[in-house]
């Protein structure tokens, strides 16, 4: 049996908990019957009450690690990440929380035995727009410059319960705690060193098991996965937003779809099924639809502009700083509509 797993470090003042509730939802829709485990820490699962409780009921097994009081919320959930295969037992598809599950995601058969991932930004890296980022990071850390010319997205990874993948992880742990030594605690570059001490061992997904929205529209079409990343979930500053702005800004892009969920009952069926309302249930169960009508409506191209980062970027400023300047983004989305 695969377990499906989310690492998740939280509080009642952001909205990860939300979010993966959301991640967990959608995953229940499209793969009923699916075993779904959380690993999380101490002080978060203390936090799991009222509201929040939904997503303990959401799941089928909770591993709750004691980790150091220091540790900031993000080191705790880098922690958790790279320590996964040691404290899980059997397969697992590891998937972020900034997702929507939009397929049946059946582990095919030559998989087993491997570790798989999709490559970053959907290229080689020597095709990457942050090429000289990735090599200066490795260098700083004393790594080696990625010879194979492939950088994993750690966004979602199938991970088999072997002994080899056992010590995968341990050595990526290991790199990851002395990248945080040198003021570095990100875990991409210890999983690319990782891959090349273990003789490059990971294996190419299909790019639609992890569509990173912004650089993934070729891959849309075969979608299992949708990775749009936290940092393009927009905060609308409380203001009504029109349904002619789905078309730039998808509803499960809105910061306020997570934050709303945190006074909302929620309701966990017999089979695990999670039932929030009639708006949330049918944005969870199509969100593949909402970014397909962006690409019907705009083309590749334009869907590529309104999905890319520095638009997101640019319409959050917008909504924080001149939110009068929205408007035409709303009376564009209508003649388009």
């Amino acid at each position: 049996m695969t377990k499906y797993v989310f690492v998740l470090t939280s509080s009642p003042k952001d909205f990860y908990c939300e979010q993966t509730l959301v991640a967990v939802a959608s995953l229940r829709v499209h793969n009923p019957g699916a075993f779904v485990t959380l690993l999380t820490d101490d002080r978060t699962l203390a936090t799991l009450t009222g509201n929040r409780a939904a997503l303990k009921d959401a799941v089928d097994e909770i591993k709750a690690l004691t980790l150091d009081e220091k540790l900031t919320p993000m080191l705790r959930s880098r922690f958790l990440k790279t320590s996964i295969r040691n404290v899980i037992d059997g397969d697992f598809l590891f998937l972020d929380s900034d997702i929507a599950v939009v397929g049946d995601l059946s582990i095919p058969e030559e998989w087993k035995g491997g570790i798989y991932a999709v490559l970053d930004f959907h290229t080689n890296l020597s095709k990457a727009i942050n090429r000289k980022k990735v090599l200066n990071n490795a260098k700083r850390m004393g790594f080696s410059p990625i010879l194979n010319d492939q950088l994993f997205n750690s966004g979602v990874m199938y991970v088999p319960d072997t002994p080899e993948m056992h010590k995968f992880f341990e050595t990526w742990h290991t790199l990851w705690e002395e990248c945080v030594t040198k003021g570095f605690p990100y875990d991409m570059a210890s999983l690319a060193e990782t891959d090349f001490r273990s003789g490059y061992a990971i294996r190419q997904m299909p790019g639609g098991w992890n569509c990173q929205l912004a650089y993934g529209n070729r891959f849309l079409p075969t979608a299992k996965v949708l990775h749009f990343f936290g940092s393009r979930i927009i905060d609308t500053r409380g203001r009504k937003v029109p349904e002619s702005m789905n078309l730039f800004l998808p509803k499960i892009l809105r910061r306020d779809f997570y934050t709303n969920l945190k006074n909302m009952p929620v309701t966990v069926n017999a089979d695990k099924s999670v039932h929030i309302d009639e708006y949330y249930d049918d944005v969870i169960a199509h969100a593949k639809e909402a970014f397909e009508f962006q690409t019907k409506k705009v083309g590749a191209g334009g869907a590529y502009i309104i999905r890319s980062y520095a638009f997101a970027k640019s319409l959050a400023w917008l909504y924080k700083n001149i939110p009068i300047l929205v408007k035409p983004l709303e009376l564009l989305g209508k003649f388009f509509s």
